[in-house]
């Protein structure tokens, strides 16, 4: 499966994507739902490629407590070069939420000059700065959601950044099981649940399963 829906390779053909893979020695690997993708720090200049499926990138602190940093799916791309800075005394994997495959491609080998000076090659350099300039404003999004002091402001701010990058006519999906998403948000499971409940039962808040519906708006509701 060549990665033609990734960001990476934006603005380039088919023929043109196939013959870069090639020339990226690119590996592509196979991984059933649960598995430990790779080691954060074994990673080095390598960055993967979701062809298929969704994967998320967990950090474990020294007391093994986990938190999600961030969720990625199809066409998303992570690696050491999008992801912040980790402690050396935490350990961080990337492990598959679903079965999925990933490409992965050497950074220096996108990176280096391209002999032949072909125009898909400094396309995919420009779609790698591109990649790098949308996870700032990840990374801004994801510090906006954890500097709410309470947990419902917690869940509003996030919710609200998916309603803005779901498309017209399609309904906000949560990316996370609740487990995961008490992981994400770095607050209590069983305090979550209540909090989901209590804004059911106001009617500030539908959710089926993981489709939901934000029944205020923003001007209702100040965060803390």
């Amino acid at each position: 499966m060549m990665p033609l829906d990734n960001i990476l390779f934006n603005g380039i053909n088919q023929d043109d994507c196939i013959r870069m893979v090639k020339c990226f020695n690119a590996d592509c690997r196979k991984f059933k739902a649960g598995a430990c993708i790779a080691q954060f720090d074994d990673l080095n200049d390598r960055l993967g490629i979701i062809l298929s499926g969704n994967i998320v990138i967990v950090r474990y602190d020294i007391n093994g407590v986990r938190t999600i940093i961030e969720s990625v799916e199809k066409g998303g791309v992570f690696g050491t070069f999008f992801t912040y800075n980790i402690l050396r005394r935490n350990s961080v994997e990337i492990v598959s939420e679903t079965d999925c495959e990933v490409m992965f491609v050497h950074r220096s080998e996108i990176t280096k000059r391209c002999e032949n000076a072909c125009l898909c090659h400094s396309q995919v350099v420009e779609n790698l700065l591109k990649i790098m300039s949308e996870n700032t404003v990840r990374l801004n999004q994801r510090i906006d959601v954890l500097s709410q002091r309470t947990i419902e402001d917690r869940l509003i701010s996030y919710l609200r950044i998916i309603e803005d990058k779901t498309p017209d006519g399609k309904t906000p999906q949560i990316p996370f099981s609740t487990t995961a998403l008490s992981d994400y948000l770095c607050v209590n499971r069983s305090a979550l649940q209540r909090q989901i409940a209590k804004m059911k039962e106001a009617g500030t808040l539908t959710i089926s399963k993981r489709k939901f519906r934000l029944n205020i708006k923003h001007d209702d509701h100040s965060m803390s």
